[in-house]
């Protein structure tokens, strides 16, 4: 193991302050390998042999440390007018988007309401369990409350048809993103639908099973507790105080003009198709449905994001007070701790986040010889899938376990972050995010714990 982490600047780590040249970006060349094989590999699906490098591309991103030491954009964001992906292009994020839902819910606790409230404080019409399901219930996906899109039962056959359907012919709805009929599904009418539901499948708080609906719900608890559209609270609250200008949440309110940023900057997404190479995929009715889904952003700006996180655990074992590394510590635990089903089974999920965790020996240098040290380590990730986006955001810190009643030792603490976004659904996020983790931590698991992430 290598401990070459090297402290931020204060001017590094203040939130959204990392500063990209635009003309000159980071650039490590073994990243870039991995990626052109990628892009070679979707040639693949093209018939004709001079149109093999004109294929849907990939915007990407690898802190080490405290520094940016990636970031690069490949293939075309639009395929019809031969726009290139570049670092201020704008993807569909998918449930990626879910951890911003959770920190804009964390962000409101202790003022309105706490994370063991009941829903029914806010949702009166939750009639059938009205003091079963928890807000940290919704957060960790243990609520048992059934993905809407088998909402009502019946409709989930006709869901699954619609979205395949959706991925097999041409359509032109990105970038405009304009409604195609006088009332789309919207966020209220999946709470209606939530609603209707008489009986749990399973009593909240017993299993976790990853539901969609939860984080819609969350979105319209923010709106309820803030006063305000879920859209403009995350865009004042997160989005504007990190610099994030190109983000934000799409809804059935949401109207760009064409020469707009949202528009001009949007890639579109695309699916193969046999006989018609990469076809433009877009419009299904649940397109206007968010918190589970729904925010759109840039490589550049989720590499302020990330970063921001990375300030967060640095800042719970390096800062000089002890107060300060309280305050980080706690920000920490809500976005990443596991939490205990009623049952005291833990549940690997955050706030919007897949967890891992490793205990692991290795041998390090010091004073001249090799010593067997303990060491620790652990990972957050998430994926991203809506018809042709494909979006991935992994983060894995490792550090040397210290001694009883010793903090850790910022040296041997070691931190990488990656981001990838895609706009074909031929391309497997995770395998190229876990082989770029290799590149920096080794292909062992023991090293690098993103060698388990299950990219199937």
């Amino acid at each position: 193991m290598n401990s070459n982490y090297q402290e931020p600047s204060s001017e590094e780590i203040a939130p959204g302050s990392i500063s990209i040249d635009l003309n000159a970006l980071p650039n490590d060349p073994r990243v870039d390998r991995a990626l052109n094989r990628s892009l070679h590999a979707l040639g693949s699906y093209v018939d004709n042999n001079e149109d093999r490098s004109h294929v849907p591309g990939a915007a990407v991103m690898v802190r080490s440390g405290g520094e940016i030491v990636h970031m690069n954009c490949y293939g075309y964001a639009n395929l019809e007018t031969r726009q290139k992906i570049t670092p201020r292009t704008i993807f569909d994020l998918g449930s990626m988007s879910k951890q911003f839902t959770a920190a804009a819910i964390l962000s409101l606790i202790s003022k309105e309401f706490a994370l063991t409230d009941p829903i029914s404080k806010f949702f009166k019409k939750f009639t059938n369990y009205p003091d079963a399901i928890t807000v940290e219930q919704l957060i960790h996906h243990t609520s048992a409350l059934p993905d809407y899109f088998s909402m009502p039962a019946s409709a989930k056959e006709a869901q699954q048809d619609l979205y395949k359907k959706a991925m097999a012919r041409p359509d032109d709805w990105y970038p405009k993103m304009l409604s195609r009929r006088k009332k789309e599904v919207t966020n209220k009418d999946v709470l209606r639908w939530i609603a209707s539901q008489e009986l749990l499948d399973e009593k909240p708080g017993t299993e976790m099973e990853y539901s969609n609906s939860g984080y819609v719900v969350l979105a319209e608890l923010v709106e309820r507790v803030a006063s305000q559209r879920f859209a403009e609270y995350l865009k004042e609250q997160i989005f504007k105080i990190l610099g994030m200008d190109s983000t934000f949440v799409f809804d059935e309110t949401s109207r760009f003009p064409n020469e707009a940023p949202e528009v001009a900057n949007h890639a579109r997404c695309y699916a193969p198709v046999k006989g018609q190479g990469y076809v433009p995929v877009g419009y299904t009715p649940l397109n206007f449905v968010y918190g589970d889904g729904n925010i759109h952003s840039t490589i550049l700006d989720l590499a302020k994001w990330e970063m921001n996180l990375q300030n967060i655990e640095y800042g719970a074992i390096c800062t000089k007070t002890e107060s300060d590394r309280a305050a980080f510590n706690q920000i920490s635990d809500l976005l990443w701790a596991p939490v205990r089903l009623k049952n005291h089974k833990r549940v690997n999920y955050g706030a919007g986040w897949n967890l891992l965790s490793n205990k692991y020996e290795d041998e390090v240098e010091e004073k001249g010889r090799l010593v067997t040290k303990d060491f620790e380590s652990r990972a957050e990730y998430h994926r991203g899938v809506w018809l042709g986006w494909r979006s991935y955001i992994a983060r894995g810190t490792r550090w040397v376990v210290p001694k009883a009643g010793k903090d850790i030792d910022p040296k041997t603490w070691e931190s990488l972050g990656i981001v990838v976004l895609r706009n074909t659904s031929k391309f497997n996020a995770c395998r190229i995010a876990q082989y770029i983790s290799r590149v920096y931590w080794g292909p062992l698991i023991k090293d690098n714990i993103m060698n388990r992430f299950n990219c199937g």
